[in-house]
């Protein structure tokens, strides 16, 4: 019980750490620096290691905290973050067969490619219909590209790290049999 409690608070400190980090400092970063996204790279990190109950936990959190200080409709970023986490979880589980770099790799294209397209259609959907959505420009496949490029870098430098850390990841094939 307090073990789950403390497992929350720390995920309240962390969300709070990130949601003023993403918006006091990354925001205001120059050119491809302010396309990182600390949310997304979080969550699906907590995602891959921690499962589906923590993701969602988090999502509730940081999307609340997020969507406080944003000048977006309230509910924008928790919307996003639900979609790319839902679109994640089914890959993970339906889809990918192991726990690897590769796997994780992939949690993190689908996750950005989803959130992204969910927040064009959201913006085009508040702005009444009028335009052309988002995902149609230019601009919009070089910011998915960016994030994703910084996804893909934060998942290189961290995989094996945090790996090591959860100890949910076991060679069970690996291991030497004596007999024969």
């Amino acid at each position: 019980m307090f073990k789950r409690i403390g497992q929350i608070v720390l995920l309240i400190f962390v969300c709070l750490l990130l949601a003023n980090l993403q918006f006091s400092f990354i925001s205001s970063l120059p050119g491809v620096f302010n396309q990182i996204n600390l949310g997304l790279i979080f969550l699906i990190f907590i995602l891959f290691f921690f499962g589906i109950k923590t993701a969602v936990i988090f999502i509730f959190i940081f999307g609340f905290l997020i969507d406080s200080l944003s000048f977006q409709f309230f509910g924008f970023y928790f919307i996003s973050l639900a979609g790319a986490a839902l679109a994640s979880y089914l890959i993970l589980k339906n889809w990918l067969t192991n726990k690897s770099l590769y796997s994780f790799w992939a949690l993190f294209l689908i996750a950005t490619i989803s959130y992204n397209l969910l927040a064009s259609i959201m913006v085009f959907m508040a702005s009444n219909f009028q335009g052309v959505p988002g995902f149609f420009s230019l601009v919009f496949w070089r910011n998915v590209f960016y994030q994703s490029a910084w996804n893909l870098l934060a998942g290189a430098l961290f995989f094996n790290f945090l790996a090591s850390l959860a100890k949910k990841f076991k060679p069970s094939f690996l291991e030497k049999n004596e007999g024969l």
